[in-house]
């Protein structure tokens, strides 16, 4: 007889935790992997850009002829060593420094969206690879119903009690569970196979054990409730905000591209000047005033990026609203579609057990006892993928509001 023990045929990976599975996933993603040096990359240029704008070495050295006493001619020269900045990209932050600012956090983006996506996809694989792990059981549970069935069937088939037919669906029955079962073995190993390897271990590594039905912790926030949690947590919505705000500095700085332009060089100098050897400290001073509409198009340009780093923010804000609600969603319908699972094979078992004991008294034909059978089995089954499915439910939501470390 089936057992009715529905968490006999729930499992869990042995030493293997969802986040295990994604720290696993992360580490060898290829998607993840380009993303990262995308990172690194964008992160140099930045590195280099703003660099580029520091104080300066300088050396200079000038040789010039010059009138000497007795209508001669002597030479002037002059060394020059110290530094030289431009105070305009000093005090100001360069519009280029800006831009590759707004490029680095664009990766960074696609590298949060990358690992948010890897994520995912090891939850469903951890999950599915359980539920046909389970589903296996039982379609194993089934097949030995239907085989014990079949036995008693025969025994009083011979002993005259039953008609062949009785015998015969039983067979029917046997044979129908063998296929189920050599369908729900085949989509175990392809479930662990893809497990395996996105996870980078061999399948027979992947071992279970038994466990009870997952018990987590009540998720009572509505829809915006849990939208504002994730827009507070998660990291690309920090980020893109930061851009907008670095963008808004840029639009800043191009405004004042048309004031004048100060470099401001200091060392000090030795060398000989009329004949006298001459050393001490110099200064120079250089200001040039741009002329032409150069300043006003960076200011458009810049414009048009702060424009872009807010629809940017918008679009991810608008991203989040629609994956949190559809992440509550879907965890409260699969909560009540667990619930009535459950529901449905306490009902099923009954009239099974029903049907059973009227065979044996008469009350009820072996079609009966066949179809309460296939329906019992088909709840299990049922309520099996119920447990995980939820179960993902809940660990997507999670990762989606922000509530698992990314």
């Amino acid at each position: 007889m089936l057992v009715f023990a529905a968490a006999l045929a729930v499992q869990t990976f042995s030493g293997l935790s969802v986040q295990k599975a994604e720290t696993l996933a992360l580490g060898r993603s290829p998607d993840v992997a380009v993303a990262s040096e995308k990172v690194k990359e964008q992160r140099a240029l930045f590195d280099a850009a703003r660099a580029s704008y520091g104080p300066a070495f300088m050396t200079n050295y000038a040789l010039a002829p010059q009138g000497g006493n007795n209508n001669t001619t002597i030479s002037q020269r002059l060394t020059t060593f110290g530094g030289q900045i431009t105070l305009g990209d000093l005090l100001a932050y360069s519009p280029l420094v800006a831009q590759a600012n707004a490029t680095l956090r664009a990766a960074q983006f696609d590298l949060a969206n990358a690992r948010r996506t890897e994520r995912i996809n090891v939850i469903g694989l951890y999950f599915a690879a359980l539920s046909s792990r389970a589903t296996l059981d039982a379609r194993e549970t089934a097949l030995a119903g239907a085989l014990s069935e079949l036995r008693a069937a025969q025994l009083r088939f011979h002993a005259g009690d039953l008609p062949r037919l009785d015998v015969v669906r039983a067979q029917v029955a046997v044979a129908q569970a063998q296929a189920d079962l050599a369908r729900a073995q085949a989509e175990a190993q392809n479930a662990d196979a893809a497990l395996a390897d996105e996870l980078g271990v061999a399948p027979a590594t992947l071992t279970t054990k038994p466990a009870t039905a997952p018990s987590l912790p009540p998720f009572d926030a509505g829809v915006a409730t849990a939208v504002a949690r994730a827009l507070g947590r998660r990291p690309e919505v920090a980020s893109a905000k930061a851009n907008v705000g670095a963008e808004e500095h840029a639009v800043a700085v191009a405004a004042r591209g048309g004031l004048p332009l100060v470099a401001v060089s200091g060392g000090y100098t030795t060398g000989v000047d009329s004949g006298v050897n001459v050393r001490g400290p110099s200064l120079s001073v250089n200001a040039s005033l741009p002329v032409g509409g150069a300043a006003h198009d960076r200011v458009l340009a810049e414009r048009a990026r702060l424009a872009q780093a807010q629809a940017q923010l918008d679009k991810i804000e608008r991203q989040i609203t629609v994956q949190v609600g559809a992440a509550v969603r879907t965890y409260r319908a699969q909560t009540a579609a667990l619930a009535a699972a459950r529901r449905a094979l306490s009902e099923a078992h009954a009239q099974y057990v029903a049907t059973r004991t009227g065979y044996r008294n008469g009350a009820s034909s072996s079609l009966d006892v066949e179809t309460a059978r296939a329906t019992y089995v088909q709840a299990l089954v049922a309520q099996v993928s119920a447990v995980y499915a939820q179960a993902q439910a809940r660990a997507t939501l999670d990762l989606l509001v922000g509530n698992t470390h990314e």
